[in-house]
């Protein structure tokens, strides 16, 4: 599938996995009862809907039932600060020394 059909189809229905991934992330900021202000609770809510939705563009194209994508998108939506994490700590590695990263263990 080309990018532009991708985008339609997103347009289409695959809206709605930032609306489940932010619905998600909602659900853990009533769960965990950490004091967050506002503001924090948006920007977590918000990233959690942007992680969904790339989930649902690399997902979009496997063939899995649907139930499992949308399971998928709700974790990726509750999970979205430990990816976000977990990416930024790599990229700050891979930063420092790349050659390590191309080196066979």
């Amino acid at each position: 599938m080309e990018e532009k059909d991708l985008f339609m189809e997103f347009l289409r229905g695959g809206w709605i996995v930032a609306l489940i991934g932010a619905l998600g992330m909602l659900a853990r900021t009533f769960m965990d009862g950490v004091k967050r202000t506002n503001t924090e609770q948006i920007k977590r809510i918000i990233a959690a809907a942007i992680c969904s939705t790339i989930a649902w563009f690399i997902l979009e194209q496997v063939e899995v039932s649907s139930l499992t994508k949308a399971i998928s998108y709700g974790i990726t939506g509750v999970i979205s600060p430990e990816i976000l994490q977990g990416i930024t700590l790599l990229s700050k590695k891979f930063a420092k020394k790349p050659e390590d990263f191309l080196k066979k263990k």
